[in-house]
């Protein structure tokens, strides 16, 4: 099969891209050809499928202006993906981004004769609530509708997620088919983070990985740091790109400043080596679709403390992390933890069981290969 995969993201590092490396390497381990297209970053072509076209300036400055990095597809981008495809001759159109407007590879996509799916990494609706208000929320939600339903398929990564598109009124099949969960077996130390990022290595470590933006509630880690903090110190360390200035000032204003690290943007593996230095890995964020670093904590054997949200149930039952309620909750959760070695050995070993049973990169490909398999034939 030929696949022809599109992404406003790639290839930046975050779990949408995650997602098409490990797609990309199951399918080609198989012998189908792929090409992954994405807007010009910069960063020149990551890997043999990868393919830029020309981005957006006018989408650049009104993404900056939100703190993201995110482009988008620039006027002739259409053009060069049309161009791309014709080369190509893709027996799969796969789109992986769903905003508020069209973009270039979603019309090619539907233009096209071949076959079209869609991915639904991202619950768009809550994200326009954030940014935009009920209208924002409203027009994401037909957003979705209008585009799920003119693919021939739909993936979702949770069934939290599908029945969220049927309640939309999308009507064409949709096949849950979670992101496969790997981590590099070589992790840091704690010592080794400590010199890295000059903090006492005797604080217990509270790691968060991901975008450090409005969406990921990095608002409740921070007050939840504060009441930690306020008998013992412990540091917050947020792994991942976003509005950094902002989240420094937040911190500066809850009076913890010191104590919250932001290291920027990390290559993938150098992210993940960081869950073996970590006490707790925690996550805040109630706009999910399958939140892979859970996973990845869990595969690393961090306990993981999160505040409920839609995906909880089949991403962090109950039994493999600690699901907290409140921020006055997720900081005595965290110190009992931190205090209870015995709950701790037997939490990271139900979470990584439940990883290894329920999100292998193996399973992820044949279930991705039967579906375009399908609708192909």
């Amino acid at each position: 099969m030929r696949i022809l995969i599109g992404s406003l993201t790639y290839p930046l590092l975050n779990g949408v891209t995650t997602s098409i490396n490990l797609s990309i390497d199951g399918l080609t381990e198989r012998s189908h050809q792929v090409v992954v297209i994405g807007p010009e970053y910069n960063l020149g072509t990551v890997r043999p499928e990868h393919q830029t076209v020309p981005s957006s300036w006018v989408g650049r400055l009104l993404l900056k202006s939100l703190h993201k990095k995110e482009r988008l597809f620039g006027w002739s981008g259409l053009a060069a993906i049309r161009e791309i495809a014709a080369e190509f001759q893709p027996d799969i159109y796969w789109l992986h981004s769903l905003t508020w407007s069209s973009n270039a590879f979603e019309r090619a996509m539907l233009g096209s004769q071949a076959k079209k799916v869609l991915t639904y990494h991202t619950l768009v609706e809550d994200y326009g609530r954030i940014y935009g208000g009920k209208i924002g929320a409203t027009i994401m939600r037909q957003r979705s509708k209008i585009v799920a339903n003119r693919v021939n398929a739909v993936i979702a990564p949770s069934q939290v997620i599908a029945q969220r598109l049927k309640s939309y009124g999308v009507t064409s099949p949709i096949f849950v088919i979670p992101t496969g969960i790997t981590v590099p077996k070589n992790q840091y130390t704690k010592s080794e983070l400590a010199a890295r990022w000059r903090f006492n290595p005797d604080w217990p470590i509270l790691l968060y990985v991901g975008r450090v933006s409005a969406e990921k509630n990095i608002q409740a880690l921070l007050e939840m740091t504060k009441q930690l903090n306020q008998t013992k110190k412990h540091m917050l360390l947020l792994v991942g790109p976003g509005d950094i200035l902002g989240v420094e000032k937040q911190a500066a204003a809850l009076g913890i400043a010191p104590e919250v690290i932001c290291s920027g943007p990390l290559p993938k593996e150098d992210a993940q080596r960081t869950y073996g230095a970590a006490d707790v890995f925690v996550f805040a964020s109630k706009t999910e679709t399958q939140g892979l670093v859970i996973g990845e904590a869990m595969m690393a054997g961090l306990p993981v403390v999160a505040l409920q949200s839609p995906i909880q149930p089949e991403v962090y039952p109950t039994s493999s992390a600690i699901v907290v309620e409140s921020v006055d909750q997720f900081a005595s959760s965290v110190q009992e933890i931190l205090t209870d070695p015995q709950r701790r050995k037997i939490l990271t070993a139900n979470a990584k069981q439940f990883v290894e049973e329920n999100f292998s990169v193996q399973g992820m490909t044949a279930k991705q290969i039967e579906l375009f398999e399908k609708l192909i034939a």
